[in-house]
């Protein structure tokens, strides 16, 4: 047995200095009634001498003991204890690309994503949400938050809507972005989701895979469109054009979205042919809790202060229980 407070104990020092008061005391009581009076007349005239009372002064002393224990904290044997959970984290990022203004998905690419994203966060209603837009590069559009009207208010419906990201997808940074706004907390799970048409222009999976698995963040990558090129719309709706005046055409690239989500403790889905994505992401953050020590329970020394404390009650209510009756 140990102790969690072990200077406490000291305290075991009082419960004989006690004793020894009580002792002095009645020994000077009965010194001062032989002063006065003889012992042999005591019962002629009604003086009773302080009743020695051992068995409440014992139980007095073992209270007071077994109270000094119990604050000094003993410790054996283990115990099961539960740590607290933290918030559920989740934050979005949205391709809004020119690609995803492509009409294989009703009414457009970003359309469906957007809507497919504003379901989704109604669903996970204990989570906090934050929203990561990306194209040539990444930005934080929302901070996390709880307020799913806010967070719908700034979902884009059509590229019309996002005016500062240039065309072109690039994969480089948006990890980086999607930790700042939900940075590792203690007992707070999070995952990162990805919402793309694929068909990154840059070569940094590797250093987006990496900095995912460094920064503990989980990623579902959603697809978005169809295996068959369709044409890429411009900001004006008519048809884009490369630098040989040829239509651009492009379908669905899963290859990056596949091993970034793999390679990171996530999965893929396509967003045409996953049911309950919502049902699908709450596993998700439960295997994330799961996961991590500082979220689950934890076999930990057994704290027994309460043995003594209940002890130490009961002989103090005995003692007032024998006091009164001077035993």
């Amino acid at each position: 047995m140990s102790f969690d407070r072990p200077l406490f104990l000291l305290g075991l020092l009082l419960p004989p200095l006690l004793l020894w008061l009580r002792e002095t005391w009645l020994r000077k009581e009965a010194k001062r009634l032989r002063t006065f009076i003889r012992p042999v007349l005591w019962e002629r005239v009604g003086i009773e001498p302080p009743p020695p009372r051992l068995v409440s002064r014992a139980l007095w002393a073992g209270g007071f003991a077994l109270a000094v224990i119990a604050l000094a904290g003993p410790v054996w044997g283990t115990g099961e204890m539960m740590l607290p959970v933290g918030g559920e984290n989740v934050v979005i990022a949205l391709d809004v690309s020119a690609s995803m203004g492509c009409t294989d998905e009703t009414p457009t690419r970003l359309a469906r994503a957007s809507a497919a994203i504003a379901s989704l966060v109604d669903e996970l209603e204990d989570a906090r949400v934050s929203l990561v837009l990306f194209a040539s590069h990444a930005r934080l559009a929302v901070p996390l938050t709880q307020d799913r009207e806010f967070f719908r208010s700034r979902l884009p419906s059509g590229r019309g809507d996002v005016q500062d990201l240039h065309p072109g997808t690039q994969i480089g940074g948006i990890i980086r972005v999607m930790e700042s706004a939900a940075p590792g907390m203690a007992l707070e799970s999070r995952v990162g989701i990805l919402f793309s048409d694929g068909g990154f222009h840059d070569h940094e999976i590797e250093s987006s895979v990496e900095e995912a698995r460094s920064v503990a963040m989980p990623v579902i990558a959603v697809g978005v469109g169809g295996d068959r090129p369709v044409v890429v719309p411009d900001r004006s709706g008519e048809p884009m054009l490369d630098s040989a005046g040829d239509t651009v055409r492009t379908a669905i690239e899963e290859e990056v979205l596949i091993r970034l989500a793999n390679e990171t403790g996530g999965f893929y889905a396509r967003l045409s042919t996953t049911g309950d994505l919502a049902g699908l992401v709450g596993e998700m953050l439960d295997r994330v809790r799961v996961s991590q020590p500082e979220l689950r329970s934890a076999a930990t020394e057994g704290r027994r202060y309460q043995i003594f404390l209940g002890a130490a009650m009961l002989c103090f209510l005995l003692a007032i229980v024998f006091e009164a009756r001077r035993i």
